[in-house]
């Protein structure tokens, strides 16, 4: 038996080398990954284990690249339906490789039919009659899962050779999607500014980065005014610790400076803290102002009306966490109010993409009217914060950046954000070059 390993810039050039040099009848014992490409050992006359693949066969998987993303895409679809193998559809090549692989069958007829008799499948499936007593239904999930596991395989595969060829042919807009990708930015929204900002081949990098944040600039939604000065009553929400006490009671301040403290109240519903009332009534106390509590003694109906010749109210919500029974009933109470009420999320600049969109997608059925983006001045980067805000299209009222009362809070502009942003990204591609 003969054994070689093979390097390459990517799977396609090791295997052309495979090739070249071993030909056709060469089997793959294993292929992955290694810091400068891609790393193939091969055999002839192997007779290994069944995980090892004919290079035939692996090379006419890598070349056919269209073909093999129709046929993942459907087998995906099949899988997220429900489906079992017995959804009438004709098996196609990968699903057959799969079964037979989990089964140990070979290509041999009669090996296939000894399986069928030994297990009773739907007719679709394997193509023999229906109706027996079902058995081996821990058998078909693993091969399910073998399935998948084989797609997302490909798929990962089929994904990382179209980087590379987008990559050769287009090294500015590859150096522009990857530095979003690592800022925070989802995949697909990368895809579409990258049809909104088309890059020539030709563009130098730093002229095409100035072109995208002009994009960004453009297409970050902030308001023009301040909630506060427009008055009417309105509502902060958001989990546990992302600063809506705080933010609540520099808008009050920067309210009272700037119209007295006549015209304000403060209204908590936070009845699950003990000290959120008292928290409430020190801002208050401090800056004159009336604070009043909606508990099951005091319904929100009516101690709105009890506010209405206020000018300004502002609600602070109880802080839950996305998975708490307690959160719906937050928003319902804040939905079935007879009186107009405004929602900003507060959602803080040094959570994670995955916590933020979590976050999002807890609030976003009450209705929002934008948000308030707090802790500017503890995160390292805000591109996950503002990859959000931008993709979802959920506009900025404020900003915070410390804990100075009402000092660290303005209005929010897209220069500035994206201007912060641009720095993050310098500053951490730096780091980078210091660390490399």
């Amino acid at each position: 038996m003969r054994v070689k390993r093979f390097f390459g810039a990517d799977s396609r050039q090791a295997m052309r080398l495979v090739r070249e040099e071993l030909g056709a009848d060469a089997v793959i014992v294993s292929n992955r990954k290694v810091d400068n490409g891609v790393e193939i050992v091969c055999a002839l006359d192997y007779e290994g284990d069944e995980t090892s693949q004919d290079f035939s066969t692996a090379l006419k998987e890598a070349d056919q690249g269209d073909a093999l993303q129709q046929e993942l895409d459907e087998a995906r679809q099949r899988i997220l339906s429900g489906a079992r193998f017995d959804t009438g559809m004709k098996e196609n090549a990968f699903q057959k490789k799969a079964r037979m692989r989990q089964w140990g069958l070979n290509e041999d007829g009669e090996t296939e039919r000894e399986a069928r008799s030994s297990y009773d499948l739907d007719d679709d499936a394997w193509g023999t009659p229906a109706g027996k007593k079902r058995q081996g239904t821990s058998t078909e999930e693993l091969a399910i899962k073998a399935m998948q596991s084989e797609i997302q395989g490909l798929r990962d595969l089929l994904k990382e050779q179209l980087r590379e060829s987008d990559g050769a042919r287009n090294p500015t807009e590859a150096l522009i999607r990857n530095r979003l990708l690592e800022a925070g930015f989802t995949s697909a929204y990368v895809s579409k500014l990258m049809k909104l900002v088309p890059l020539n081949s030709d563009m130098d990098s730093q002229t095409a980065w100035q072109l995208l944040l002009k994009r960004l600039e453009n297409e970050l939604q902030t308001l023009d005014e301040e909630f506060i000065d427009k008055g009417g009553v309105v509502a902060l929400v958001g989990p546990t610790g992302v600063g809506k006490t705080t933010t609540l009671g520099k808008l009050a301040a920067r309210y009272v400076l700037k119209h007295g403290a006549e015209g304000l109240a403060l209204v908590t519903t936070d009845c699950y803290r003990i000290a959120a009332y008292e928290q409430l009534r020190t801002f208050g106390r401090i800056l004159g102002v009336t604070v009043r509590v909606v508990d099951e003694n005091n319904a929100l109906d009516l101690t709105l009306k009890s506010l209405r010749n206020k000018s300004l109210v502002l609600i602070d919500t109880a802080g839950l966490n996305v998975r708490d029974p307690n959160l719906q009933s937050q928003l319902t109470l804040l939905t079935s109010a007879q009186a107009r009420i405004r929602r900003f999320i507060v959602l803080p600049a040094i959570s994670q993409s995955r916590v933020l969109l979590d976050t999002y997608e807890a609030y976003r059925d009450a209705g929002l009217n934008g948000c308030v983006l707090t802790k500017l001045d503890e995160a390292v980067h805000i591109g996950e914060v503002l990859g959000l805000v931008l993709e979802k299209r959920l506009p900025v009222s404020y900003i915070t950046n410390g804990q100075k009362i009402p000092d660290d809070v303005k209005l929010a502009s897209p220069s500035s954000l994206v201007g912060r942003f641009a720095r993050d990204v310098e500053r951490s591609e730096e780091n980078d070059g210091k660390t490399g």
